[in-house]
């Protein structure tokens, strides 16, 4: 399933793409999309993003989007969906809901909730734009995995990339995780250290 994001602009290019490719009138798409991203209806999807989900990226299921789409207007949708690329700035974010050490919970340009597989606590990481150019990564766990002589806190927490901030904020993390599942040990949450600096 291809990755989307919740936004006005986004979305709007997202149905001139789909309108494209689908024989289904304006209204038809507009629901099928809003299926598409785990929502009953258009409204709900609305009210959904302005309850606070404005900008989060999420799995757009294209069978849900299919199904609706034939109930509505009685048109079946391509086998394969072609997508609008998501920003720049969004490079890493695909690969992270594909990533089979994560369960992502929230995802946005500027924070994350997610969980390593295995492990229940949830880790967050929340971006800040330092005012110079520079973006920091704020964790609220540092990782402590078998082999690490201790938890793990990265000497430059910012980066004169957000996107790369982010990208290395969770690696820093989910490395130490992957070292220590190859090496044969059963996920902890013993591993997770609550950091003082969230």
């Amino acid at each position: 399933m291809s990755v989307v994001q919740l936004t006005n602009t986004y979305l709007q290019a997202l149905k001139r793409s789909l309108r494209e490719q689908c024989n289904a009138g304006s209204v038809h798409l507009t629901e099928a999309i809003a299926r598409g991203c785990g929502a009953r209806t258009h409204a709900a999807l609305l009210a959904r993003i302005k309850a606070g989900g404005e900008g989060i990226f999420i799995r757009f299921n294209e069978a849900a989007f299919s199904h609706r789409l034939v109930e509505l207007s009685g048109n079946s949708a391509p086998d394969a969906l072609d997508f609008p690329d998501l920003h720049h700035s969004a490079r890493y974010i695909p690969a992270l809901f594909d990533d089979p050490a994560l369960d992502i919970l929230d995802l946005h340009v500027m924070r994350v909730r997610f969980c390593l597989k295995g492990i229940a606590t949830v880790i967050e990481i929340h971006l800040e734009d330092m005012g110079n150019g520079y973006t920091r990564f704020i964790r609220s766990h540092a990782i402590h995995a078998p082999g690490q002589a201790g938890p793990y806190w990265p000497s430059r927490d910012f980066d004169d990339d957000a996107a790369y901030a982010m990208h290395r904020a969770i690696d820093s993390i989910v490395d130490y995780y992957r070292d220590a599942i190859r090496n044969g040990h059963k996920p902890s949450a013993s591993w997770l250290i609550e950091s003082k600096y969230r």
